[in-house]
């Protein structure tokens, strides 16, 4: 499973290979709350097709712990948010083992349908570690936006279900507290401006 495996595997499905012109229409990742500061490692673009990918500055897309990833695809017919998670959930058992998923839960936030759920892989399959995925998918009029943020844990046999030593207590707590953080941030601080979205953050922009 690569860092944008799954978000590919529903998407490049659902998508027309032939690409659109860009549009006024964006989306928007406010900075991602941390210290230190996350940065920017790629960023491809052709038409309302992109990659971004963001890492925290202390790290490398080598050996990344912590990814925030963002992709657009052009809009195909029938083509809906939960759709697009579902065939994320259908790539799940072919990279991980011990894989739990969460969702998708569907709604409709500033005026666009919107889809959230969860990945618990407990290990990638020939790594030696497991992996949480937090996604945000956003149907605008142009495009289908994906928003994962992954974190890399220690593997286990169940997705989403680790046993633990006191001494080990710290780190867990700290992993369950920075997927709060990454919970809140997908649901406040990632959002589409133009097209059809009514974001009120949007009028400053």
């Amino acid at each position: 499973m690569s860092r944008i495996a799954l978000p590919l595997i529903a998407l490049l499905m659902l998508a027309p290979t032939a690409g659109r012109a860009a549009t006024a229409e964006a989306l928007v990742l406010e900075p991602y709350p941390a210290n230190p500061a996350w940065t920017e490692v790629t960023t491809n673009r052709q038409g309302v097709r992109f990659l971004r990918e963001l890492i925290p500055a202390d790290q490398t897309i080598e050996t990344y712990r912590d990814i925030l990833t963002a992709q657009g695809f052009p809009l195909a017919p029938g083509a809906t948010p939960s759709a697009a998670i579902q065939g994320i959930f259908l790539g799940v058992s072919s990279v991980c083992d011990g894989a739990r998923v969460n969702g998708p839960k569907a709604s409709t936030e500033n005026g666009l349908p919107v889809a959230y759920a969860q990945v618990y892989c407990g290990r990638q399959k020939g790594k030696d570690f497991g992996v949480v995925m937090v996604f945000k998918v956003i149907q605008g009029r142009e495009a289908m936006y994906v928003v994962q943020r992954e974190f890399r844990v220690p593997p286990s046999a169940s997705g989403g279900v680790q046993t633990f030593s006191k001494d080990e207590l710290p780190a867990m707590t700290a992993r369950l507290k920075a997927q709060t953080v990454a919970n809140d941030y997908l649901v406040r601080s990632v959002y589409v401006c133009g097209g059809g979205s009514t974001a009120p953050k949007c009028a400053g922009r």
